[in-house]
C-alpha cells in the first residue's frame, strides 16, 4: 500500500532526527556558547490504519455445575477433572434400585388399570345394545358410560407414572448438556447427590470463547461519535497472546454493556476455538486496525516528550528550537498520529 511505502522512507529519516533531537538537547549554557548544527524530521501526511490495544481476559461462553435431576448415591464415574466432553456424554450413574422398582410397580398399575378399562368398554359396548332393544334403562347405559371414561381416566394416570417413573430412571445417568471442559471439582463416587442440588462437576463451554477487555468512557465517546463502535473496532479483531503471538481465529464483539462501571464500558468479543489453544483465565490482547485515518500527520513516537502531563515535539521555528504542546492520536508502527498542535510544514 501506499502509506507502508512512505513510512518506510520516513523510518529511515527518523533515525537522524533523534540523533539530531539528543544533538540539541545538551544545556542551556552549551546553546548559548556555540550554534549546533541538528537534522531535523518534517512530519507528514499518510491514510494510517489506527491500532487500538485492550487487555482482557478469556472466559468461557457457558459455565455450569452440573447437578442430578434425582437424588441418590453416586455410583459409578466415567470422567476425571479438567476432560474435555461432548453433549449428551455420560458423567455419572446415581443408583438406580430405587428407581428401577418405582417403575416396575409403575408399570404393574398401568396393566391393572388397562385391563379394568378394557373390560369396561366390553361391558359398555354390550349394554349399548341392550338399551337399544330396551333390555336396559338408558339410566343404566349412563351409568355403564361414566364408569368406563372413570376408568379411561386411571388408566391414563397410570400411564403417566409409568413415563414419570421411565424418565427418573434414565436420569440417574447424568450427562453434559453441552461441549466442554471440566473442572477440577468433581465428585468422588459414595457421594449423596440431591436431586437439584449438589454440584456433581462444573463444566466450561471451550468453543467460541469470550474475551472480555474494557474500554475508557472517553474513546467510547470518542468512537461512537463517529459511527456504531462495533463497526468502528472492526468485525475481525486480532488476538495477542501473552507469549506475544497472533492468534490464528479472528473474532467479533458480541456483547457491549449497558453501563459504566467505574468510568469504564465492558465488552465481550467472540473468538473460535477449534483446537483448544484458549482456555478461560488466559490473558490476551485485543488488537483492532479496522479504522483508517485520511490524511493523518504523523511523526516518531521517539520524538515525543513528556511534560508536566503533556505531549511535546521539539519544533525549529526562525532557527530556534521551540516546543510546542500537541494532541496525540493512536499510534502505527514507531509512528504517533498527532491530531492538532503542528503541521506538514513544521519541523
Amino acid at each position: 500500500m501506499k502509506y507502508k511505502k512512505v513510512l518506510a522512507a520516513a523510518m529511515a529519516v527518523s533515525v537522524v532526527l533523534s540523533a539530531g533531537v539528543f544533538t540539541g538537547c545538551g544545556s542551556a549554557k552549551s546553546q548559548q556558547q556555540q550554534s549546533l548544527k541538528v537534522t531535523t524530521f518534517r512530519p507528514f501526511k499518510s491514510d494510517t490504519p489506527i491500532m487500538r490495544e485492550y487487555t482482557g481476559s478469556i472466559t468461557a461462553l457457558q459455565e455450569v455445575p452440573v447437578r442430578a435431576k434425582v437424588s441418590g448415591t453416586v455410583v459409578e464415574k466415567y470422567i476425571t477433572g479438567g476432560q474435555h466432553v461432548e453433549a449428551g456424554q455420560a458423567l455419572y450413574r446415581i443408583d438406580t434400585r430405587s428407581y428401577a422398582s418405582a417403575l416396575a410397580a409403575a408399570q404393574a398399575s398401568a396393566a391393572q388399570a388397562s385391563a379394568t378399562y378394557e373390560n369396561a368398554k366390553k361391558d359398555l359396548a354390550r349394554y349399548e345394545q341392550l338399551v337399544s332393544s330396551g333390555a336396559i334403562s338408558k339410566q343404566a347405559y349412563d351409568g355403564q358410560k361414566s364408569s368406563t371414561e372413570a376408568y379411561r381416566a386411571v388408566y391414563e394416570a397410570a400411564q403417566a407414572q409409568v413415563q414419570i417413573a421411565s424418565n427418573n430412571l434414565g436420569d440417574t445417568i447424568v450427562t453434559a448438556p453441552f461441549s466442554g471442559t471440566l473442572s477440577m471439582d468433581d465428585v468422588n463416587i459414595g457421594t449423596f447427590a440431591t436431586a437439584g442440588t449438589t454440584g456433581l462437576v462444573t463444566l466450561s463451554s471451550s468453543d467460541p470463547l469470550y474475551v472480555q477487555f474494557d474500554m475508557s468512557e472517553s474513546e467510547y465517546l470518542q468512537l461512537t461519535r463517529q459511527k456504531n463502535i462495533t463497526e468502528t473496532l472492526g468485525s475481525e479483531l486480532k488476538l495477542r497472546l501473552s507469549d506475544g503471538s497472533i492468534y490464528s481465529e479472528t473474532g467479533k464483539i458480541v456483547q457491549v454493556s449497558p453501563g459504566l462501571n467505574g468510568g469504564q464500558l465492558t465488552m465481550k468479543a467472540s473468538f473460535a476455538n477449534p483446537n483448544n489453544l484458549l482456555i478461560p483465565g488466559m490473558y490476551a490482547t485485543i488488537v483492532s486496525d479496522a479504522e483508517l485515518a485520511q490524511g493523518s500527520i504523523l511523526v516518531p513516537t521517539k520524538a515525543l516528550i513528556q511534560l508536566l502531563n503533556k505531549d511535546m515535539l521539539d519544533v525549529v521555528v526562525d532557527g530556534k528550537v521551540q516546543q510546542k504542546a500537541v494532541k496525540v492520536g493512536a499510534t502505527y508502527g514507531l509512528y504517533t498520529i498527532i491530531e492538532s498542535g503542528i503541521d506538514v510544514t513544521d519541523e
